[in-house]
């Protein structure tokens, strides 16, 4: 059977609940929808087509505010379907639509960048060499150093294990497709206004690598007995399974 290719969410996956990778990534199952999801979804799409248009503009601010909030609310009625099958009232949809606009305006005062720098969103990193594929939310490249961005919705401003993986592996991803690692990781946590930037090591380039070829390993076997459940039974809760329950 030839290597799969991995991304960051199928690697951290598996390290939380191999049975949960085996549902997702082998059977196919589908996840069921969430408002995080959805709302998170709609806040990058704003983000990523606002710069791509506008962000080297010369707006005012409050132009730049409206064009953004409307990217956005485009975003969200595109998800209306998705948004309906989740059952929640309409003062909660209401309470996340509206947190989600306030991450984006605040999003917008923190970077004063554009107008002067226009970086290259989501942008999609494949490497043969370790079989592994990442989508980027922004590279900016500026005086000569290079920075990969990642917009995190969560509730919580705190650098997890997964973070630091997803991390880990947009740097391998970076490396291999333009023959130097960049200098610079950030975790921008939208809802609370913090960014966290860390300086890029060959430390970090190995964990990636190393990480990458146990996890190839780990993957090979179709069998639904290699893959054992590490969460209790949570990870069932996740998938739709149109034939009824297991």
């Amino acid at each position: 059977m030839p290597p799969k290719t991995q991304s960051p969410t199928s690697i951290n996956t598996y390290l939380r609940c191999p049975r949960k990778y085996f549902l997702r990534y082998i059977k196919g199952y589908k996840t069921k929808p969430s408002i995080h999801l959805i709302t998170g979804l709609a806040v990058h799409q704003a983000i990523a087509r606002f710069t791509v248009a506008h962000a080297a503009d010369d707006l005012r601010s409050d132009d730049k505010q409206q064009v953004l909030l409307e990217m956005f609310d485009a975003g969200w009625q595109r998800q209306k379907g998705e948004l309906g099958r989740l059952k929640l009232s309409q003062g909660e949809l209401a309470d996340h639509y509206n947190a989600s606009r306030q991450m984006l305006v605040t999003w917008l005062g923190r970077h004063p960048i554009c107008g002067i720098v226009r970086p290259e969103v989501e942008v999609r990193l494949f490497s043969c060499r370790h079989r592994l594929m990442g989508i980027v939310d922004a590279i900016f490249r500026q005086n000569g150093a290079v920075t990969l961005v990642d917009y995190k919705t969560g509730s919580k401003a705190e650098i997890t294990r997964d973070i630091k993986i997803q991390m880990a592996i947009y740097v391998l991803l970076y490396k291999d497709n333009f023959g130097a690692a960049p200098h610079f990781v950030a975790v921008d946590f939208l809802k609370h206004s913090i960014s966290r930037r860390f300086r890029v090591t060959e430390g970090l380039l190995q964990a990636a690598a190393d990480i990458c070829a146990r996890i190839q390993e780990a993957t090979q076997s179709t069998k639904e007995k290699d893959y054992p459940c590490r969460c209790g039974g949570w990870c069932e809760k996740d998938f739709i399974v149109e034939n009824g329950p297991r």
